[in-house]
């Protein structure tokens, strides 16, 4: 894009020297030391071509010292239930991220299935119904949600408790703020924006309830601190592991557990330089593989060669305007046409059309004509334009060949 007269601005509050040096200076450019890396600027603006940094001004001044705790409990649904209600009941707003749509849905059951007959006003819902929020919805019934969570969730947001339980749609693009957030573990890139989403607005301070006037970050993991098991196994994995699919990379994550587990105070943004890079440079990441064992070794040329494939796809597919279109055959120097390129790797989702168009569980006057599926959950080699829907109570179902799906206000799942 540089090279044919085009400009690119690229903005992050987690980015590590690594991906900062190759974007800036290319790959093959020496990568700084970890300690380096720590010290550079923070926060800073750098320009392509350029061997120095400026160093912006941060205007705001502010600052928010966040209580970090790790708790083993990220398979244990009663216990995530009832640690969010009984801050709801003390007046938090209270935001539960999971990994994995399959972790949070069984969070919000369990959570429904142990609330009191009070509790009705701590439920998240939209509509009048109780809800949650993840990708798995419409793109009609996701702007709905979005609205309402922002409403609820506000620079404006009214006093008392609630529970929002979801995944990662939350950290991304929402104006929200919880006084309690309740989070899976996860890279330490990734957790810093989900902690964006606490104690964001220092207008609601007035409205926070005493025993929340503090930040407060509670991290799930797996039993015993210990994520050596998901190396071998993606049972109860949440997303994490080569054999959880959302974020592969265990180095980062137990160097992320180790952070939390070091120090219980985060002071946001001061220490972000020092928590990505301590997480995410390759001198951190070897340390994290030497000091686990051969196992861990394994794992790190495994990520490693993953990372190396992916690119090798991604340059397959980009489309060379320094090159020619035409062969000297005639042939078009494209992959084929059954070659499936995404906008991103990984992206497998179709959109398929609803026949008839459905109703929406939050808004009977409401249609929705369309819904996207994960290609992975459909039958090999089908891939529909369109489903036969019928309502059900409460949302619609469809099946694809022998698989059955059903829509309410849970989202998609399948049957």
């Amino acid at each position: 894009h540089a090279n044919v007269g085009g400009y690119a601005l690229l903005m992050s509050a987690t980015l590590g020297s690594v991906a900062r040096t190759r974007w800036l200076k290319g790959r093959g450019s020496r990568t700084p030391m970890l300690e380096e890396s720590i010290s550079a600027p923070y926060p800073a603006i750098s320009f392509a071509g350029d061997d120095g940094d400026i160093t912006a001004t941060d205007e705001t001044g502010q600052s928010k010292r966040v209580r970090m705790t790790s708790l083993p409990s990220m398979s244990d649904f009663d216990a995530v239930a009832r640690r969010a209600i009984g801050a709801a009941r003390e007046g938090a707003k209270v935001l539960v991220v999971r990994n994995t749509v399959d972790y949070a849905v069984r969070t919000q059951m369990e959570l429904e299935r142990i609330a009191d007959a009070g509790d009705e006003s701590l439920m998240f819902s939209a509509g009048g119904v109780p809800t949650m929020h993840h990708g798995r919805f419409t793109v009609a019934d996701r702007r709905v949600l979005d609205r309402r969570i922002e409403q609820m969730l506000g620079r404006r947001r009214d006093r008392g408790g609630l529970v929002v339980v979801g995944t990662q749609t939350l950290e991304q693009s929402l104006d929200i703020d919880a006084d309690l957030l309740i989070t899976d573990l996860c890279p330490v890139d990734v957790l810093l924006q989900r902690i964006g989403r606490l104690h964001r607005h220092r207008d609601n301070n007035p409205n926070r309830p005493a025993a929340y006037s503090e930040p407060d970050c509670i991290a799930l993991t797996p039993p015993g601190n210990d994520l050596s098991p998901l190396l071998k196994s993606g049972r109860n994995a949440n997303g994490l592991g080569p054999r959880g699919v959302v974020y592969e990379d265990l180095r980062i994550l137990e160097a992320t557990r180790r952070l939390i587990s070091e120090n219980d105070q985060w002071l946001i943004p001061d220490m972000n330089r020092e928590l990505v890079e301590r997480a995410t440079h390759p001198d951190a990441l070897e340390d994290v593989a030497t000091r686990m064992g051969e196992d861990w070794l394994e794992h790190s040329l495994d990520i490693e060669g993953a990372a190396i494939g992916d690119g090798m796809t991604a340059r397959g597919s980009i489309v060379r305007r320094d090159r020619r279109f035409y062969g000297d055959n005639g042939d078009v120097l494209f992959p084929s046409d059954d070659e499936r390129i995404r906008t991103r790797l990984g992206d497998d989702r179709i959109v398929v059309r609803l026949i008839p168009p459905q109703s929406s569980p939050f808004d009977a006057e409401r249609d929705s004509s369309s819904l996207a599926i994960s290609v992975r959950w459909l039958p090999d080699g089908q891939m529909p334009e369109s489903v036969d829907a019928e309502p059900t109570d409460g949302g619609f179902r469809f099946s694809v060949g022998e698989r059955g799906f059903i829509y309410d206000r849970l989202g998609l799942r399948r049957r």
